[in-house]
């Protein structure tokens, strides 16, 4: 069966025409993070460390989830997030999943349950 769209047509006689159309799929715009200010300082997001290229990433992720989240959204779904986020931070960033999840379902996965001890209302499941 070739891929693409499925066009249904119902025929007169109660039969049901089925054909199909080839698909392109064309990217229109990309939501990405360019750069990062902060005390007036400005640098490309390659000029970052990875544990801040790793927080913008997932406050990017949370940030769209929570735009979505009154029409239904989706869950986001973390796995092992934050591995290179020092503990100063992660407090923070825990604060920020905890204000999320308000609005979203946050799903993570994680082998280190500490690093998200500062996740308020966090309900854990233990995967033995």
């Amino acid at each position: 069966m070739p891929r693409g769209l499925v066009f249904d047509y119902p025929l007169e006689n109660g039969f049901t025409l089925l054909r199909h159309a080839p698909v392109s799929v064309a990217r229109v715009w990309v939501l990405s993070i360019e750069s990062r200010t902060l005390d007036d300082t400005t640098l490309d997001f390659d000029q970052l460390s990875t544990g801040a290229q790793e927080q913008l990433g997932l406050l990017a992720r949370l940030a769209c989830a929570t735009l979505v989240a009154p029409d239904g959204g989706a869950p986001v779904i973390f796995d092992d997030a934050l591995g290179w986020t020092d503990p100063g931070r992660l407090d923070r960033m825990g604060a920020a999943i905890s204000t999320a999840a308000d609005d979203c379902q946050v799903i993570i996965l994680t082998c280190t349950p500490g690093r998200y001890s500062a996740v308020g209302k966090a309900r854990t499941v233990a995967i033995y």
